[in-house]
């Protein structure tokens, strides 16, 4: 899990942004804030710590190069990518070390592309989960699995790519060991993962062309964890 904050005054870039984060398969959780006064708070005074950060360079207050100064004087090894206007304040980040420095308005595949060369540099012990089936052991990648299914004592992993592993086992189990992040229980005989959710209607959320149906038991979280989801919003600020 990549924890990233974005400092962004502008709601529509912020928008933009989350938006963007929405459509990549990295898992992480985001913070928010509109000023670097916010942020800076936040590290000092709640001890959070990030992976990634996300500065608008224009800010009100405190710019986000005044920021990343105290921000890099902490973490020596902490990803600073800066989002900008112009480059007028390229030297600075240069200075600083920064990751990488955009340009608005920022495009997905810039984005996307940025945001893998700074997680290659990341070490993150990937998540993963082991079946066994008539005797034999398989390692899986969480992020693979789009959903879970139950059915006669049997559960079915929905890989990415069509794939689909069958094996015996209890649902509830299979729950506890599963990436609270991006897994959501809304079924008594489904989990979801929220990375593939295509959208939401009354009667459940779809993944590609498959509805999966919600049940009044779990509606309630499952529907607040989607759109906590769509709306990146993973941790009070």
């Amino acid at each position: 899990m990549i924890h990233i904050a974005i400092c962004e005054d502008n709601n529509e870039d912020m928008a933009h942004i989350r938006s963007m984060l929405c459509q990549t398969n990295i898992l992480y959780d985001l913070a928010e804030y509109n000023s670097a006064e916010s942020l800076l708070f936040d590290i000092e005074t709640n001890q959070k710590q990030f992976d990634i950060f996300i500065l608008d360079i224009y800010l009100p207050g405190q710019s986000g190069v005044e920021a990343a100064r105290q921000i890099r004087a902490a973490n020596e090894n902490t990803i600073l990518i800066f989002l900008t206007s112009s480059e007028e304040f390229y030297r600075e980040a240069f200075d600083l070390y920064a990751f990488n420095y955009l340009i608005k308005p920022v495009s997905p595949d810039d984005l996307t592309r940025v945001l893998q060369k700074a997680l290659s540099l990341i070490a993150v012990p990937e998540e993963t989960l082991q079946i066994t089936f008539r005797g034999q052991n398989t390692i899986l990648r969480q992020a693979d699995i789009m959903y879970i299914s139950s059915s006669n004592h049997a559960l079915c992993l929905h890989m990415k790519g069509g794939q689909e592993h069958t094996y015996y086992g209890r649902l509830d189990e299979l729950e506890t060991q599963l990436a609270s992040e991006i897994f959501v229980r809304c079924h008594k005989s489904f989990i979801i993962n929220l990375l593939y959710v295509n959208r939401l209607v009354r009667e459940g959320f779809y993944i590609d062309d498959t509805l999966i149906p919600i049940s009044r038991t779990h509606a309630a979280e499952a529907k607040e964890r989607y759109h906590r989801r769509l709306f990146g919003i993973f941790q009070d600020n």
